[in-house]
């Protein structure tokens, strides 16, 4: 035999090459993959526990383990697969494979799989001790519509970091969940349509985590109660936070709601709510010293809020140097034009420009927002390292405080690394080509820009303006009603675009530096 199996990590790396893992992958090939693996762990001694290894390695429901158990210990009829009172020695080569498994799911969702009936969950807890059916595993996939789903907490480990728990049914299972905070888990996602009693049992976990000193890490559920998020916050290893904030939840003491709540560790913040109000509180009565991106929803906006606060508290965070992502997105469930909002005032954005490390910006906001260039020249200023930049909001497109072309000229000149910009301007005023090529900055990044409203009087005009002061642009996407001008805008853009990569590839060629445009 060659001798590279004689090298334990080369020996895993050829095995774990047959079996990619890869969820796209069909059923009919997958099989195939297992069928190799099992054959190849039969071939010799030096690479059968390696391809077993692989083979267990990520495994879904009991089924396929427990047919390792003896042939008379166990019969399938109708689909039903029964255990018949196995003794502790007949666990042994199940056990021998089920330690091997470091993912695993109580559910298989192949068809016509047999399901466990109950003497499954009978022999187990009479056979078996806390923990040895699957002592290794670390990526724990669990739903509460298992009939095994509380048997969980004495089959695995205490080595599982990752837990994702399915609440969808069966509400008198929900308890078996505090049973899983763990002081080794690093991450915890829930899905839940449980109602009340899924927020109730996420409330407790997540008690129960604060209360072991647990290093999780990572957060992500869809149903959280206000003062349970406010709980979080005690979590000191805490780096991701996602979640949907249920509203009405406001059972906090006025003290509670006074109190700054520090994130020492958060990283990532995302919420979403119905309601914009309950959004604004939590950002005003939190810090986030190291967060890096901060991404707020609220589904629901009416005439009586005002944004302002909401601006303001997320401006405040500038003392962060670390923040680079904002996503500021109210009324996202609200059509155009169809309910009415407050005006959202240039002034109101201003306490964005501290936020001076921002890469990516983007603000929804179906109301009206009177932009002009110089407030568009201001965020250009404050963002210089702005990568992606989404402003959708109402404003008329047609009055003199509008933008115009030299909002665009603003963010060719102190934006270089711009990739992606959604902003709507008055495409009728273009500056004048002294003005441009005194103020012009080769832009080498900038490769696509989207408009919604952007009326425009001539598409050569334009297209030989925005190729101009963005060399690299490749593509303009819009949805304007002057669609036939657009049209034209959108073909010479894509032709210059080819005209100027060859014009460089034949610079490069000749021995030209490269950057040149």
């Amino acid at each position: 035999m060659h001798r590279c199996w004689d090298v334990p990590e080369l020996t895993r790396l050829i095995v774990e090459s047959i079996d990619d893992h890869d969820p796209d992958t069909n059923r009919w090939q997958s099989q195939l993959q297992h069928i190799t693996l099992a054959r190849l762990a039969l071939t010799c001694q030096k690479i059968s526990g390696t391809s077993l290894d692989v083979l267990w390695e990520e495994h879904y429901g009991y089924v396929n383990l427990l047919k390792a158990l003896p042939a008379e210990k166990y019969r399938i009829s109708d689909n039903i697969l029964t255990i018949i009172e196995p003794e502790l020695e007949d666990w042994d080569r199940v056990l021998s494979y089920s330690r091997r498994i470091k993912t695993f799911s109580d559910v298989d969702y192949r068809e016509g799989c047999p399901v466990p009936d109950m003497s499954v969950l009978e022999s187990m807890t009479r056979s078996l001790p806390a923990g040895a059916l699957l002592p290794h595993v670390r990526y724990l996939f669990c739903s509460s519509s298992s009939p095994l789903f509380s048997l969980l907490p004495s089959l695995i480990g205490t080595r599982v970091s990752s837990i994702m728990i399915e609440l969808t049914s069966c509400s008198w299972r929900f308890s078996v969940v505090q049973e899983l905070a763990l002081p080794c888990v690093t991450s915890v996602t829930i899905v839940s349509d449980g109602g009340v009693e899924g927020e109730r049992v996420v409330t407790k976990l997540i008690s129960d985590f604060v209360r072991c000193e647990s290093l999780l890490r990572k957060i992500d559920v869809d149903r959280l109660t206000f003062s349970t998020l406010l709980h979080s916050s005690n979590l000191k290893h805490l780096e991701h936070l996602d979640t949907s904030v249920i509203t009405g939840d406001l059972v906090c003491s006025r003290e509670d709601m006074s109190v700054k709540r520090q994130f020492p560790a958060l990283l990532t913040l995302s919420l979403r709510t119905p309601s914009p109000s309950l959004l604004a509180k939590v950002v005003e009565i939190t810090t986030f010293p190291l967060l890096e991106q901060m991404w707020l929803y609220a589904s629901n906006l009416s005439l009586t809020f005002d944004p302002t606060a909401l601006l303001s508290s997320t401006g405040a965070h500038s003392s962060s140097d670390h923040l680079t992502s904002l996503i500021i997105a109210l009324g996202c469930n609200l059509s155009w034009g169809e309910h009415q909002v407050r005006t959202l005032s240039a002034l109101a954005l201003k306490p964005l420009l501290e936020l001076s490390n921002l890469s990516w910006m983007e603000l929804y906001y179906p109301g009206l927002c009177p932009l002009d260039d110089a407030f568009v020249e201001s965020m250009a200023r404050a963002w210089p390292g702005i990568q992606k930049l989404h402003i959708e909001c109402q404003y008329d497109i047609t009055a003199t405080t509008s933008p115009t072309m030299q909002s665009l000229v603003s963010l060719s000149q102190h934006c270089p690394l711009l990739v992606y910009l959604r902003l709507d301007v008055d495409a009728t005023k273009i500056p004048s080509a002294r003005l441009t090529a005194q103020r012009r900055a080769l832009h080498r990044k900038f490769s696509l820009w989207e408009v919604r409203l952007a009326p425009i009087e001539s598409a050569h005009k334009i297209a030989t303006f925005l190729s101009a002061i963005f060399p690299r642009l490749q593509m303009v996407c819009y949805s304007s009603p002057s669609r036939k001008e657009w049209d034209e805008v959108s073909r010479l853009i894509s032709a210059f675009a080819e005209i100027r990569a060859d014009e460089r590839h034949l610079i490069v060629h000749n021995g030209l530096p490269k950057d040149v445009d």
